[in-house]
């Protein structure tokens, strides 16, 4: 049945083309909607939606120059300039997965591809049109929190097995866990996949299983989801919501990777995962994410200031473990550190940091004299401007003074640091990843758990559960020597009980360079140190006589 209220909307094409703009405007005139506007780019959209409501937006994906579609969309919802009824239309030419994902992801009311014809246009502005008549009182309710009121209404619907039942079915699983009615959630989402398996209601019944504090138990139903759903996103945000409340972060870090493979264009999830990653001392991840989230960024709602910061430190402290890599995203990241200001506007504090970032980078692409021309400058604005640096600010001073051989300086600072921050535990949590040994309570006690771990696999011999027990430990204290010598021996003696590898023999050269840049001789792991030195020289003779 053809929707009987078009000359009562008021509706908004966005797009950047005339021709479409015209041709979308006489179809909606045929169908008999006299209140037209249009906009040619973002900015304009955003300005019109500002000043008057509409019923109906029908907008382009692709809009040039500027925000995106889906980027105006985030945007009226992020303000809370969509009026709650209004009916909102991606459109797209583009028919990619990752588009296609990113449309869905976001969820307009309709996702249409180009092109499009009257006939098809109207088919599903009869249908959305009148639900959005039928369910006004609804969605005013649920604005409104009279969720009870929604729930009747919603009730009443469901009851009529009338035409949007279904959509009312979903809405009235929110209401009863947003009013704490697990029971009545639970009845209704069991009820719906004895039908059929309904991936709205999966998620359901983890939100139930959730609110009962079943965590397990959610886990099994999105697990269940995200294998016969593996599209719908809903499923992994709850999953990464249960791995944050159970501190499982390796396992949240597993679930926003497999979630970004799904649908990349999330600026949101890119963000986390790399905030995410980072917390894990996944160096690598943490800069392809960051790097990813800079690029969506641009025109965001959703860009952030220290997601740019971030990502250059990410980049900085990738030379350390992946140079080729590292070297790949210098450019994107001195680009992303030179348009900072620009961006997000003048902070002496955020500039000195910067300047610092860039001088790690430019130590680790070789170019020393750049890094002590930028360490200069740093300072000369420190005692310009009479800054007191926060104490990430300081540990990029410390890490500057390192990349730029003050090995003295770096320690000093890093020393008054840990006797200025001593009793706050999180401070000293940060300080940690450049000390040798941790300072901080909560560390001491984990890098001593994960090396005892990796000793014992040893004294049994099983020395890749060793090396992997190491390793764990040095991606969160990459400077604890004891740990760097621990997988020194568990690497040789795997060597000899296995055979020389060449990815073994490198690992065990980059150790101990570590230790040989780092160690005096007055440390007292020394002697260990040099007996490790002798034993790796005797075994790449070996490998040598023996090729």
């Amino acid at each position: 049945m053809a929707y009987a209220g078009y000359k009562k909307l008021h509706a908004l094409i966005v797009d950047d083309f005339d021709s479409f703009r015209m041709t979308v405007s006489k179809m909606l005139q045929e169908m008999g909607v006299n209140s037209i506007d249009t906009a040619s780019n973002g900015a304009e959209a955003l300005r019109l939606c500002k000043a008057k409501m509409y019923d109906l937006i029908l907008c382009d994906h692709n809009l040039g120059k500027g925000k995106t579609g889906q980027q105006v969309l985030e945007d009226l919802r992020y303000h809370k300039i969509l009026d709650p009824t209004a009916v909102f239309i991606l459109i797209s030419a583009e028919s990619s997965r990752s588009m296609v994902m990113a449309a869905y992801d976001s969820e307009p009311d309709e996702y249409l591809a180009k092109p499009i014809t009257t006939r098809s246009l109207q088919r599903r502005l009869d249908r959305l049109m009148a639900r959005r008549d039928k369910l006004t009182p609804v969605y005013r309710a649920v604005n409104g929190k009279q969720y009870d009121v929604a729930i009747q209404l919603c009730r009443k619907e469901v009851a009529s097995d009338g035409r949007f039942a279904a959509h009312c079915q979903k809405m009235l699983g929110h209401l009863y866990l947003e009013m704490g009615n697990v029971d009545a959630a639970e009845a209704l989402y069991r009820e719906a996949l004895e039908h059929r398996s309904l991936d709205w209601a999966m998620v359901g019944m983890a939100e139930v299983k959730r609110a009962r504090g079943d965590l397990l138990g959610a886990q099994q139903w999105l697990e269940e989801t995200v294998q016969e759903h593996p599209l719908f996103m809903k499923a992994y945000d709850l999953q990464a919501q249960i791995c944050r409340e159970q501190g499982a972060r390796d396992r949240l870090q597993k679930v926003l990777e497999h979630a970004v493979e799904v649908s990349p264009l999330a600026i949101l999830r890119q963000q986390t995962l790399a905030e995410t990653a980072m917390e894990n001392h996944d160096v690598v991840t943490a800069a392809t994410a960051y790097r990813k989230a800079v690029r969506l960024g641009e025109n965001s709602v959703y860009d952030r200031a220290d997601v740019h910061l971030d990502f250059a430190r990410a980049t900085a402290t990738l030379f350390a473990e992946d140079k080729t890599l590292a070297k790949q995203y210098a450019r994107d990241a001195l680009k992303t550190l030179s348009d900072y200001e620009q961006r997000f506007g003048k902070q002496i504090d955020r500039k000195a940091e910067a300047l610092l970032i860039e001088a790690q980078i430019a130590a680790g692409q070789g170019d020393k004299k750049l890094a002590e021309q930028l360490l200069e400058q740093t300072q000369s604005l420190l005692a310009d401007e009479g800054l007191v640096l926060s104490l990430d600010a300081s540990l990029e001073l410390a890490k500057t003074y390192r990349a730029t051989d003050r090995a003295t300086e770096a320690s000093e600072l890093l020393e008054e640091l840990t006797s200025l921050h001593a009793g706050q535990e999180r401070d000293l949590e940060k300080i940690d990843r450049l000390l040798e040994e941790p300072v901080s309570h909560k560390n001491r006690q984990l890098v001593a758990e994960i090396n005892q771990r990796g000793i014992s696999f040893y004294e049994q011999q099983q020395y890749r559960d060793a090396i992997e027990c190491f390793d764990e430990a040095l991606r969160k204290f990459p400077r604890h020597i004891g740990v760097r010598l621990n997988l020194a021996q568990a690497l040789l003696d795997k060597i000899d009980r296995e055979g020389a590898h060449e990815s073994d023999l490198a690992k065990v050269s980059v150790t101990l360079q570590f230790v040989t840049d780092t160690i005096l001789p007055n440390h007292e792991q020394f002697r260990r140190f040099r007996q490790l030195q002798d034993l790796h020289r005797q075994v790449e003779n070996k490998v040598k006589i023996g090729s």
